[in-house]
């Protein structure tokens, strides 16, 4: 099997697209693969499996290499594909000295896979609580208010948490006190929280369900489901800040 490496701009999106829709599902259109991959690489592994990565920059200044959404066709899962795709990007990270970091619930195969390239498995958490927040007020999205790991641009921050494709999103709290960034779903009783300026303020932040990640072992009573992040090379995280909406 031959990999065969794109920038996501000179790709056609329907090549992605037929195989992420086959294997997840339903992963989405061309709206969500221009948000996903803009200014991302793709690597395609014949015609049976993808997989994306896109470069951000830590405040230290070092470089990361994120792998996202990578998929296998059904009948080509079980042969080594999606560790392939995972090799060919830590070799590719090199090239810019980045780090390739991996996201994905702990019970995946990917998790073993992702391991046993080489990569460092630190825990992280998927939340769930339900909520009966008390009022609160619409605010001006202000990226300063929502610490992360990452550097970004004012364009480049708006692009990541508030320009989703089909996404109502909303930055709510209370001035100087609190502020986070949601993502109502069509059901709009149920919200993501994709930035969270503190944690403590969680169970304000909507009036119901309320799903949320976080890096940290939560203390607030929630339905935890495990999840990975991976590093390669290993690499301390645990200055490392990171919101629901940074990851891909």
């Amino acid at each position: 099997m031959k990999i065969r490496r794109v920038l996501a701009a000179d790709c056609d999106p329907a090549e992605y697209i037929a195989g992420a829709n086959r294997a997840f599902g339903h992963w989405g259109d061309e709206a969500r693969f221009a948000w996903a991959f803009r200014g991302g690489e793709l690597l395609f592994l014949d015609d049976v499996a993808a997989s994306g990565i896109n470069y951000r920059t830590l405040h230290d200044g070092r470089q990361v290499a994120i792998i996202t959404g990578s998929w296998t066709l059904p009948e080509a899962r079980g042969m080594g594909a999606f560790t392939r795709l995972v090799e060919a990007t830590h070799e590719i990270a090199k090239e810019r000295n980045a780090i390739t970091i991996s996201f994905g619930r702990k019970d995946n195969v990917s998790c073993r896979r992702v391991e046993a390239t080489g990569a460092q498995i630190h825990p992280t958490f998927y939340c769930r609580s339900a909520f009966a927040a008390q009022s609160m007020m619409s605010l001006d999205p202000d990226p300063s208010l929502f610490p992360t790991a990452f550097r970004y641009t004012a364009d480049e921050w708006r692009a990541q948490f508030i320009d989703r494709p089909h996404a109502k999103i909303e930055c709510v709290g209370e001035p100087g006190e609190w502020a986070a960034i949601m993502e109502r779903g069509a059901d709009v009783s149920s919200a993501r929280v994709l930035a969270i300026s503190n944690e403590t303020a969680l169970p304000l932040v909507s009036d119901g369900p309320v799903f949320w990640f976080t890096t940290k072992r939560p203390t607030l009573p929630c339905e935890i489901t495990d999840g990975f992040l991976g590093t390669f090379p290993p690499t301390d995280i645990s200055d490392w800040q990171i919101q629901n909406g940074d990851r891909m």
